[in-house]
């Protein structure tokens, strides 16, 4: 794995083995600070000004990893854990996993991640020909050539309208 090192506008990755005692966990969370610097730094909208908003993105989206495996493994609801109680209660990881999932979705937004955000954090600019609009990124995006619109009555042959009158014999 490689480290990315803070400067030139990109923020100092947290020391994760000073936040997490579990390996896999400090792994997950190299891993995903590396994706999310990555991505904001091809969106041009990387900046030591919101490493705190991408720390705690990584932390939220650890902590769902890990609810999201307990849930996996036993389940929403947990069995009853005495003879008397009939009912099972909620598994408190199916909470912690629901609430970091909304958690992840609005800092997602909030620093452009989100798909639907993506268009509105990134530089447009025109293409060579001035048809469309493509973002300023390090990966070029191919958008397919529209096809011409036609009418309802042209896209529309006698062959395929179906009658429903009768036949008449």
């Amino acid at each position: 794995m490689q480290g990315i090192e803070g400067g030139n506008g990109t923020p100092d990755e947290p020391d994760w083995a000073s936040l997490y005692a579990d390996e896999f966990d400090i792994a997950a969370a190299h891993e995903e600070w590396g994706i999310v610097v990555r991505e904001l730094r091809d969106a041009v909208t990387l900046s030591v000004a919101n490493g705190h908003a991408v720390r705690r993105l990584v932390e939220y989206r650890v902590q769902f990893e890990r609810a999201s495996r307990h849930v996996a493994e036993y389940g929403p609801i947990l069995e009853p854990t005495s003879k008397k109680a009939k009912v099972g209660q909620w598994n408190p990881y199916w909470s912690v996993m629901r609430q970091a999932g909304e958690a992840i979705r609005a800092l997602e937004a909030e620093l452009g991640l989100a798909p639907v955000q993506r268009d509105k954090g990134a530089t447009w600019q025109k293409d060579p020909q001035g048809r469309r609009r493509v973002p300023q990124t390090s990966f070029e995006m191919t958008l397919p050539a529209s096809t011409p619109q036609t009418s309802w009555q042209e896209r529309s042959s006698p062959a395929s309208t179906i009658s429903r009158r009768p036949n008449a014999t």
